[in-house]
């Protein structure tokens, strides 16, 4: 069993990638594979809740599913989250609060990517 680091870096509407990262990390679980959830740069933008695009799977509800397969450890770059100042909207979320995520500096961030085996970037 991996455990793998995937990292959130892109808004959830700017591409696909945001979608595809967590397709991805879903299906990891059913491989056995211990993920961690790391949402840094545009990526934090993926906490802030949003109605759903016609069309489109609504990503707010898809990421709040993340417990159900076993993916518990969910950080948010600090340092991210002022850049785009929405540290306060974050804090007052009801999914960061869902996801237990954890806050973390640049340092933990150097921390976690060396306690786990692969990082994939998304």
């Amino acid at each position: 069993m991996a455990h793998l680091l995937i990292r959130f870096t892109q808004s959830p509407f700017s591409s696909a990638k945001s979608q595809d990262g967590l397709d991805f990390a879903l299906a990891a679980t059913n491989y056995g594979h211990d993920v961690k959830v790391l949402f840094e740069n545009q990526g934090v933008l993926q906490l802030v809740k949003a109605a759903s695009t016609k069309g489109l799977k609504n990503h707010t509800k898809r990421l709040a599913s993340m417990p159900f397969f076993d993916i518990e450890e969910c950080y948010v770059c600090k340092m991210s989250a002022e850049t785009y100042d929405i540290e306060h909207v974050l804090a007052n979320t009801d999914l960061v609060e869902e996801l237990e995520c954890k806050w973390v500096t640049s340092s933990e961030k150097v921390a976690l990517i060396q306690r786990v085996d692969h990082v994939v970037t998304f």
